[in-house]
């Protein structure tokens, strides 16, 4: 079973990683691991009889609970063991060595009885009804086949025609009476309705009734805070300034900006799987109604309670989704299956027969039909493979005819891939899990092992990969580079993963009223509380049992210290959190700590003591240092260290601390200790100068460096760049400075990998020639750059960039123009914050296959390019002007028939503050003499070259030693004032917009 195979894998590492801890019983674990080993063979028979014979279960049960009982016996010994060795004096070693001998020999004892347990068991397994997996191999082995195509979103479900263009009538029908419609979609778990909901926000013929568009999920489990943040991101746009202030503001005053900004807006909202009429109670507070007959509001609502339908909208009816007929059943499972246009003739009369035999199973139910396609598509296409798993349907669960096809894909999953499917079960319903999160949770927990030259990771992202083509999982959102970045997990198959998991005591997501002593892997999730921690019998021996916490709600980290054997504890984004206990360096089993989100202002030395973490997330906290213990973690892969809204930090980010000092071992100085690290996000300071380019392993490098610490440590983070070749993603953030030069890029030529680019600050003043980037950027941010040449005539250039955002005044300059045949890969284009910008050219053909744009805060600008009639790709369209602006693009207005093809596009309006137009006119007035100084210096320059060519061919020797000054400098001198000034204004600008965001965001809640 699932919850016995990372067992096995553990005894694999652990007598390779910890030979050193277990020497003196090394040979009875090497067998104990065998026994186990050969157990899963018939481990596998078991699984295939597990839901039809009780005694199947019962001996699983038994393997199960000596499995346990074995993993207890040698983490402990472990644990103690390394604890001595790493917290003793020599001499306290020598004295305590004969109590090594007891533990040894109880350990010994322990391992010898489990084993006569075991092989009992085995000889047993008859008795059981359970064969040894090779006798069964030849009657039931299908080959299974790949699908043919890798890496594909997944499959658009069929059938929903005539639904989706009635509904699209209904939302865009105009409301004589000027109400708030919310036409809702009812039936069962499974119908569709979130695909038929997605279909309609897409449609173009829906979207441009609507100015204002967002999608909201709700669940079992939801937060309305988080709800509110998800609203504002969708239709306010907000920036990252903005961000940062709405992140302290409370329900309320989120509730009045939402209420605020909709007040005059035709908007179009999703609300995706209502549960209660309480949940809709509380979104109606924010989604007013028209405030005159002319503005239209309407709600798309899923639910599968109708009466929660009838009480949203009492006018109109909801729209009962039906189960697809046969036809449509049979089209989609085919295209599940068989990814090619001509499915049917693959098929003959018999595989059809069995193909209408199949989704009459399913019930013609689209979620069961394309989860079962996800499984016939691993297998070969012939009656027999098809048949056996017709047959295997009748026995799964007797319950709903859905269910038992869900049921099925789980059961046929291959070993390694069940752990990694039940983990979704530990996650609240509709969260939207990275990618990243995922693999390294995997990783720790010991679920996957290498595969030749593959890392772990890539093991892991293949994993995915396979759940995603058996259309377990969907992805959210994809990176630019075609992975995807994070993934959600329907909720009927969310419990089925629970279940499954809690069957076998594999994990459980606890209530305070449930005991956790029988259970490995616990959550804890928004409806609970620490209650649920202190209402089980810890401490105690069953302390001994928990190994992995994962919290999405408010606890005590100090509860924690008591669970020693912890591998996995994930904080991320729990509340409440600014410090750490010093029992958390007693932790030394931890392999992955996360308090990412959280507001942890400080990180004891004692962390140090984590020799066994792979993963240390303290991203996004709001840390100032870190201390420099964390060099002794030599198996990090992945260490972020980052305080994304840090206003100044230290010269020494990485230093000797005073806080929490419980660790004996010396420590070393230099990062290049950290040879296995993957990801490194941190703050830049004396560190670097300690060996960042042997980091050769390196696949994701994030710095922050502030005014003068990343300007004196310029050279030594550039020397470091152009060798660490193996880059995907680069962060380069410097603040807190104006002056230039303080981000030195070398070339990235070489850098065949770098897809993902972000350059913050660093005044640079010319972006590098096109030969100097990476050769496959997909994704660029430049900001704060303060460009003073157009960088568009570059950028253009790169032939793979996809996504690129400009912001926070990247370019100083007035013109920008993006050429004919420019951005050829170009799909999403984010202008923000230009100071200077009032010309923009787009030729056509370029940007030909743009799809969605933003433009914010681009005070300059005061009309849409012409050539954005010629971008007839866009599908999106997101503005944030002043009122001039957004007059010029609306229905009937001057620039109106340069967008009016694009089926989406959302308005907000900004005010310019009069203090800003006074220090617009103000610079403006210094960047002409700035024109004119460069046009006089320009000509002196050239005037100079000139007289030195000819003096130098008159009068060679004079020539040779003369050093006059020239009239240059003194216009050097000039220029340089007024440059100096014109920042000044532009820092003055920027705070007058600062304070005009936090105002808009309305007054900090108490």
């Amino acid at each position: 079973m699932a919850e016995i195979i990372p067992l096995i894998q553990k005894l694999a590492s652990l007598l390779i990683d910890e030979g050193n801890y277990i020497s003196e019983v090394k040979p009875e674990v090497e067998s104990l691991h065998k026994d186990l080993l050969l157990m899963t063979a018939s481990l596998k028979d078991a699984d295939a009889i597990y839901q039809k014979s009780e005694r199947a279960k019962e001996w699983v049960r038994q393997l199960r609970e000596l499995a346990f009982e074995a993993e207890d016996a040698i983490d402990v010994f472990v644990y103690k063991m390394a604890w001595k060795q790493r917290h003793n004096s020599v001499i306290r070693k020598v004295i305590k060595f004969p109590k090594d001998l007891i533990y040894a020999h109880k350990l010994r004892e322990k391992i010898q009885v489990i084993k006569g347990k075991i092989k009992k068991l085995s000889d047993h397994r008859m008795n059981y009804e359970i064969r040894h997996f090779e006798e069964r191999q030849s009657q039931t082995s299908v080959q299974a086949h790949q699908p043919e195509a890798s890496h594909t979103p997944n499959v658009e479900v069929v059938g929903f025609q005539s639904d989706a263009v009635e509904l699209a009538k209904l939302l865009t029908k105009q409301d004589p009476h000027g109400r708030l419609r919310v036409v809702s979609i009812t039936g069962m778990g499974g119908l569709g309705k979130t695909t038929l909901a997605r279909k309609i926000f897409e449609r173009d013929d829906v979207r441009r009734h609507f100015n204002c568009q967002a999608w909201i999920y709700i669940s079992k489990e939801y937060r309305l805070r988080d709800v509110l943040h998800k609203i504002i991101e969708q239709v306010i746009m907000p920036t990252e300034e903005e961000k940062v202030e709405l992140s302290s503001k409370g329900e309320g005053d989120l509730e009045k900006k939402v209420s605020d900004f909709l007040r005059d807006k035709n908007y179009f909202f999703v609300v995706d799987d209502v549960w209660t009429k309480e949940d809709w109670d509380k979104l109606k507070r924010i989604l007013l109604a028209p405030s005159s007959t002319s503005q239209q509001c309407r709600v798309l609502l899923t639910t599968r309670d109708e009466s929660v339908a009838r009480y949203a909208d009492q006018i109109t009816p909801p729209y009962k989704l039906q189960h697809l007929d046969e036809e449509k059943s049979l089209e989609l499972l085919l295209k599940v299956v068989f990814r090619s246009v001509d499915r049917e003739a693959i098929l003959d009369k018999e595989m059809k027969d069995l193909a209408k035999k199949i989704v009459a199973k399913c019930d013609r139910l689209p979620l069961a039909i394309v989860v079962l396609g996800g499984l016939l598509s691993t297998k070969r296409p012939t009656v027999f493979a098809w048949k056996n798993v017709l047959d295997s349907v009748d026995w799964v669960l007797d319950s709903g005819v859905y269910q038992k096809a869900l049921a099925l894909s789980y059961s046929e999953l291959p070993p390694y891939l069940k752990p990694c499917f039940l983990y979704f079960g530990l996650f609240p319903e509709d969260t939207e899990i990275k990618r990243d999160r995922l693999i390294r949770l995997w990783v720790a927990e010991g679920f996957l092992e290498p595969r030749g030259n593959l890392r772990i990771e890539e093991v892991a992202g293949e994993c995915l990969e396979e759940l995603m083509d058996r259309n377990l999982i969907e992805v959210a959102k994809w990176k630019p580079n075609g992975v995807p970045d994070s993934f959600i997990i329907h909720d009927l198959l969310l419990n089925l993963a629970a279940s499954k998991a809690k069957e076998g005591n594999f994990l459980n997501t606890s209530t305070p009223q449930k005991s956790l002593k029988c259970y490995r892997r616990v959550a804890l999730h928004v409806k609970e509380s620490e209650e649920t921690l202190a209402a089980a019998p810890y401490p105690s021996s069953n302390s001994n049992l928990l190994r992995s916490l994962l919290c999405f709600t408010e606890m005590s980290i100090s509860l924690c210290g008591q669970f020693k054997l912890l591998n996995v504890l994930d904080l991320e984004g729990a509340p409440g959190i600014e410090s750490l206990p010093k029992e958390i360096g007693k932790l030394i089993c931890l392999k992955y700590f996360s308090l990412s989100g959280t507001d942890l202002k400080t990180v004891p030395s004692c962390v140090g003591n984590l020799y066994n973490l792979q993963t240390l997330n303290l991203y996004n906290t709001k840390i100032e240092s870190v201390p420099i213990e964390i060099f002794n973690l030599d198996k990090l892969r992945h260490l972020l260290c980052f305080n994304k809204n840090c206003k100044g930090t230290s010269n020494d980010f990485v230093a000797w601390s005073s806080v929490g000092f419980c660790s004996r071992r010396p420590s070393p100085t230099h990062i290049h200790q950290l040879r296995d690290l993957l990801t490194l996000w941190i703050h830049i300071s004396s560190w670097i100068e300690g060996g960042l380019e042997m980091l050769t392993n390196l696949r994701e490098l994030g710095i922050i460096g502030f005014g003068e610490v990343m300007k004196k440590l310029g050279e030594a983070l550039s020397h470091a760049l152009a060798k660490l070749v193996q880059l995907e993603v680069l962060h380069l953030e410097e603040r807190a400075s104006l002056g230039p030069g303080e981000i030195i890029l070398p070339s990235f030529s070489n850098h065949e990998y770098l897809y993902d680019m972000t350059i913050i600050g660093g005044g640079i003043p010319k972006l590098p020639d096109l030969k100097n980037f990476p050769p496959h950027l997909t994704m660029l941010r430049l900001g704060g750059t303060h460009l003073m040449e157009d960088m568009m005539l570059t950028l253009e250039k790169l032939p793979e960039l996809k996504d690129l955002t400009l912001d926070s005044h990247p370019y100083d300059g007035v013109e920008m123009k993006c050429s004919a045949g420019g951005f050829p890969k170009l799909e999403k284009l984010s202008l923000i914050s230009f100071d200077w910008l009032v010309s923009w050219t787009v030729e056509e053909g370029a940007m030909s296959n743009l799809k969605n744009m933003e433009m914010n805060h681009l005070f300059g600008l005061k009309l849409i390019p012409e050539g954005m009639r010629n971008v007839t790709t866009l599908e999106k369209l997101s503005l944030s002007m002043p009122d001039e602006f957004l007059e010029r693009v609306k229905e009937g207005g001057e620039d109106w028939e340069k967008i009016k093809h694009v089926p989406s596009i959302n308005t907000r309006e900004i005010q310019i503050p009069t203090e800003i137009f006074q220090n617009l006119a103000e610079c403006e007035n210094e960047r002409s003499e700035l024109v004119a100084i460069e046009r006089e210096r320009s000509k002196l320059a050239e005037i100079e070259r000139n007289m030195k060519h000819v003096a130098a061919f008159l009068y060679p020797d004079e020539v040779a030693g003369e050093q006059k000054s020239s009239p240059l400098d003194e216009i050097e001198r000039k220029r340089s004032l007024l440059a100096e000034k014109e920042r000044s204004l532009l820092a003055k600008i920027e705070q007058i917009i600062h304070r005009q965001s936090s105002a808009a965001s309305g007054p900090e809640s108490a």
